[in-house]
């Protein structure tokens, strides 16, 4: 179980760094968005940098919080609801990201 302790911890600190400059990416780039309102976001995400530079960074708050709900299911639960509720903490965050991905690549490269 350490092997499992430290990739965690590696995990949390690659996306906890993803997250950084992905917000650094985000605040640079939201100007053009609020102004034009619903349109400019939509214009914005619309464009392959702003559509995959959200994805990137939707990715890494997407993963860090599922990180954290893993920590809080591994403390609080035993058998097999903590089972299956780190197999749901699999499938629903990749169900989430799967919509996401394929809304943000079919607005910007459809």
């Amino acid at each position: 179980m350490a092997s499992h302790g430290t990739k965690h911890h590696k995990l949390h600190g690659y996306t906890g760094w993803g997250l950084i400059i992905g917000l650094f990416f985000t605040i640079l780039s939201a100007p053009k968005a609020i102004r034009g309102e619903t349109d400019g976001l939509i214009s914005w995400l619309s464009t392959p940098h702003g559509a995959l530079g959200f994805l990137a960074f939707f990715t890494a708050a997407l993963w860090y919080c599922k990180l954290e709900f893993d920590e809080v299911v591994m403390d609080y639960f035993d058998g097999g609801l903590k089972s299956f509720a780190l197999l749901a903490n699999r499938l629903v965050p990749f169900i989430v990201w799967l919509l996401a991905a394929y809304a943000l690549v079919k607005l910007a490269f459809l």
